[in-house]
């Protein structure tokens, strides 16, 4: 009798998408504010330079409730989907748009200060860019370049691009979407149509999983800001 080999799929990534409820009203509000944050970009990408963007958008009043929708879809996250325990409150650092026009493309990249990156899109057009996630390690990977897309495709190597073989993933979100996924996660845009024109637009934020009063003295995690000692 032959017996079935067992097969485990350890150490996945786990990226959520959500449908944020009441988004007319939530764009309509930051359209208002559109001028407040926006910023010259790069001449090759859309890249935001270093110093020119405004980080804050998470501290306009009239934004609150948008971004307490936002951290309603983290706590499913963190909570229902991770299976963490109500250990944390939940504190958003950094808050910034982020566009990309016609073929531009925004290079891979990490948000290197938090624990929660998240993505919600005001404005996605027909053929528009996706976003794209890649794997660094991809221990699937059985030598050097193995699960590149051109060993797959130009190659012949691979019989097809599954979960299993591939070091990218690429999603296509609509507007109204939130996206979240652990910040170091390397991520980036790339466009559809090399002769796509129009703008995307979304607001992308940082947020830190911070350790309740009652549970100080636990070891791991961080510990509420007031309790910080600064240093000049």
């Amino acid at each position: 009798m032959t017996t079935k080999p067992e097969i485990f799929n350890i150490f996945p990534t786990t990226i959520y998408v959500g449908q944020v409820e009441n988004h007319d009203k939530h764009k309509t509000d930051f359209l208002k504010l559109y001028d407040k944050f926006d910023y010259e970009e790069n001449e090759i990408s859309s890249t935001v330079s270093e110093g020119q963007v405004n980080p804050l958008i998470h501290l306009e009043p009239s934004m609150d409730n948008m971004f307490r929708e936002i951290i309603r879809h983290i706590k499913i996250y963190v909570l229902d989907t991770l299976k963490f325990k109500d250990m944390f409150n939940y504190s958003i650092t950094k808050t910034w748009i982020s566009r990309t026009r016609d073929s531009k493309e925004i290079p891979f990249h990490i948000h290197s200060t938090s624990h929660v990156s998240f993505v919600y899109y005001l404005n996605i057009p027909p053929y528009s860019h996706t976003t794209k996630f890649i794997d660094i390690e991809n221990y699937n990977s059985l030598f050097l370049g193995a699960n590149s897309q051109h060993t797959i495709d130009d190659l012949n190597m691979g019989k097809e691009v599954t979960p299993l073989n591939s070091k990218s993933f690429f999603l296509h979100p609509r507007e109204g979407h939130v996206v979240l996924f652990p910040s170091r996660l390397t991520h980036g845009t790339e466009c559809v149509k090399k002769d796509f024109t129009g703008e995307r637009l979304s607001i992308v934020g940082d947020c830190n999983l911070i350790l309740k009063d009652e549970h100080l003295l636990h070891s791991m995690g961080l510990i509420d800001e007031k309790y910080w000692k600064k240093y000049e």
